[in-house]
């Protein structure tokens, strides 16, 4: 009666041990569709013509989208290349100038700004060229699906996950967040140091609460 028994727990035990095994999977089967980035050069020009008595609206229009562009998205510097040896070469360096303190305004940093000059002997007048790094996404390519109902070794499907690796490569803020995360920005000095003094003097290093930031769980309707 004994071994009957035993005989019963050890098949039962076999059973589901075996069940387990076929829905486990294991860490190298999960090679999943990944959204991925990769790094390209941002380039806009304009030709400053000699005649104008500084930038025109529509290169102000310009700057404030490569602005815009850079702050959003751009990484290294902002490389602005005037032409040397071209007629208008003067009238560039003025409008790097401008250009310069139109950047500033629009709030980057001077650090972020960088100058350089490319040859363009024996041209009329050549381009400002504005450039830097930016980050293009990669969406995974979702094609190929296999017939799951077909699947009898119960494994998951390689495409498990790619539409929404390619949705969020498609509404990525900045594409560089798929390569390798942000830096953390600076603490706050004045809040550090107000805890210090807090916790020196002996009091509550906790913000303080108003009434209205009651934690107490309502009764309404008990």
């Amino acid at each position: 009666m004994v071994s009957k028994k035993m005989f019963k727990a050890s098949l039962m035990a076999l059973v589901i041990s075996t069940g387990l095994a076929g829905c486990a999977t294991t860490a190298t089967d999960l090679d999943l569709p990944q959204a991925t980035a990769r790094a390209e050069t941002y380039r806009s020009e304009f030709v400053v013509d000699p005649r104008d008595n500084g930038l025109t609206w529509a290169q102000q229009s310009q700057l404030a989208m490569i602005a815009d562009e850079y702050k959003a998205r751009g990484h290294g510097p902002l490389v602005i290349s005037y032409p040397q040896g071209a007629a208008n070469e003067q009238a560039a360096m003025h409008a790097i100038a401008e250009a310069r303190n139109y950047f500033y305004a629009a709030g980057l940093d001077w650090r972020q700004i960088e100058g350089g000059a490319y040859l363009a002997n024996g041209a009329g007048n050549g381009a400002l060229v504005f450039s830097f790094t930016r980050y293009e996404a990669v969406a995974p390519n979702c094609d190929g699906w296999n017939n799951l109902a077909m699947d009898l070794d119960n494994r998951h499907s390689r495409r498990f996950g790619c539409f929404m690796a390619a949705n969020l490569a498609a509404t990525i803020a900045d594409p560089r967040d798929l390569v390798a995360p942000r830096t953390m920005d600076a603490p706050d000095g004045e809040r550090r140091q107000t805890v210090l003094d807090r916790y020196r003097a002996g009091q509550s290093t906790a913000s303080e609460r108003s009434d209205y930031e009651s934690g107490a769980v309502s009764q309404v309707g008990n």
